[in-house]
């Protein structure tokens, strides 16, 4: 509490001292309004920066015209400075005071904790803007956006999963994608498809040492993702986070995975053929979309497989929400660029369409766009699929020490699927380790 209560005063100082600077003319790159809550377009004006990053910066550049249509006068410049960078300069701003930071920026969900729980006032307060559309937003990510009764951001796209696949390796291997029900069953189409193509086309990329995206889709099936519990005890000492990375084990041993670097390697795996299927969010879509035009027609999707046959098929991978910096000089036009795009129908399902960001602004859904066939994807009604997935997907603890938890996890992982450890033992190892590095108590 003590150091907490230091880092308030650094912040303030901070903040007070930037006010200053800006008083006295110091450089902007944001004209200032009045900030009062103004929606008239005539009066709303000035220049915004958004921060985010591949699909998501274009999505959000993509709903700028229409915007501008509105808002004439405000210039809206979206940057896309990288996932990783978007983290690392918003939190060195918000501990300058705000310093630097764009004027309105994306954040993923299960983030939303941390920045709010170290930084309490580095987000600018919606409440009094935003409350009026609660009733229109997947609530599981709206829960997200309200912190201690006050709207810290909007919920952009909810990530509901499925399997991508590719529809012409599968046929290639004489594998039936309705035969698919299960994990076991995917496995034996991996192994089918892994013999027809002389061992180039994997099942599935992992990126072993550093992601763990493949359990956290798993331990939400299962209906235990994360790494926490509701009473926000460590959760990795249970029969069903074991089940999941057991599971990888054995996609593993059988050698049916491809050990990928990263985003880019995962996307390349995707445009070469290196691997038949993707466990991903719906979101993914924009990205095979974007990435591999060529493959047109050649790539489809189902749910992910249940552990046992019946079971339940649904689960969430990311999503993400847009905040304002407290610090923003021009709260009114980032406010109403952010309502233009999340809290509309036509700023969400413009992001939809192009990029297949998934709208947790559900007025959204009843546009035509939901159940009609989309020519990329095999011709199949796939968004009819993830708007039904939706209603089943089990809820989700996350807390401010999320980030510390999916590295200790990508850490027992890597042991399991590089090393061959017991994979409860090594979950035992994550928890004693999360339990070191949070003070958290491990859950029995």
């Amino acid at each position: 509490m003590m150091v907490r209560r230091n880092m308030h005063r650094s912040l303030i100082s901070l903040l007070v001292l930037t006010l200053i600077l800006a008083a006295c003319g110091s450089e902007s790159t944001t004209t200032t309004t009045s900030n009062t809550g103004s929606t008239n377009p005539a009066e709303v004006k000035g220049e915004i920066t958004v921060w985010a990053w591949n699909v998501a910066a274009k999505s959000l550049e993509a709903t700028v015209p229409s915007f501008n249509q509105k808002y004439p006068n405000v210039k809206v410049t979206v940057q896309d400075i990288g996932r990783t960078d978007v983290y690392d300069k918003l939190t060195s701003g918000l501990q300058a005071g705000g310093a630097g930071l764009p004027d309105v920026v994306a954040i993923e969900s299960d983030r939303m904790d941390v920045y709010t729980s170290t930084f309490p006032d580095g987000l600018a307060d919606l409440t009094s803007r935003a409350s009026k559309y609660e009733k229109d937003f997947d609530p599981s990510k709206w829960a997200q956006s309200k912190i201690s009764d006050k709207i810290r951001s909007i919920p952009w796209d909810s990530g509901p999963t499925g399997l991508w696949y590719r529809v012409d390796i599968f046929e290639q291997a004489g594998v039936d994608p309705k035969s698919i029900e299960t994990w076991a069953d995917l496995i034996a189409a991996g192994e089918k498809i892994l013999a027809a193509t002389n061992g180039k086309t994997k099942l599935l990329p992992v990126d072993i040492v550093a992601d763990d995206a493949g359990f956290r889709m798993m331990t939400s099936q299962l209906g235990v993702c994360c790494y926490f519990n509701s009473d926000g005890k460590i959760n990795l000492n249970n029969d069903k986070s074991v089940q999941a990375l057991t599971l990888l084990k054995e996609i593993n041993d059988k050698g049916l995975v491809a050990n990928i670097n990263g985003w880019d390697g995962t996307v390349a795996a995707t445009k070469n053929g290196d691997v038949a299927t993707v466990p991903f969010g719906v979101w993914y879509s924009g990205t095979i979309i974007d990435q591999a035009p060529d493959l047109s027609g050649k790539w489809d999707v189902m749910l992910l497989p249940a552990f046992e046959k019946g079971g339940n098929r649904a689960a969430n991978l990311g999503g993400s929400t847009l905040a304002i910096p407290a610090a923003t000089k021009n709260l009114d036009a980032a406010w109403l660029f952010v309502e233009h795009a999340l809290a509309t129908s036509e700023g969400q399902n413009i992001m939809m369409e192009k990029f297949g960001i998934w709208p947790s602004y559900q007025p959204a859904y009843s546009a035509d766009l939901y159940s009609k066939p989309v020519a990329f994807f095999n011709n199949q009604p796939i968004w009819k699929l993830f708007a039904d997935e939706i209603k089943n997907i089990p809820a989700a603890t996350y807390t401010k020490d999320y980030a510390k938890g999916q590295a200790v996890l990508a850490s027992a992982q890597a042991k399991v699927l590089s090393q061959g450890m017991d994979p409860k033992q090594a979950l035992q190892e994550a928890a004693a380790e999360l339990a070191n590095q949070t003070g958290r108590e491990i859950a029995q």
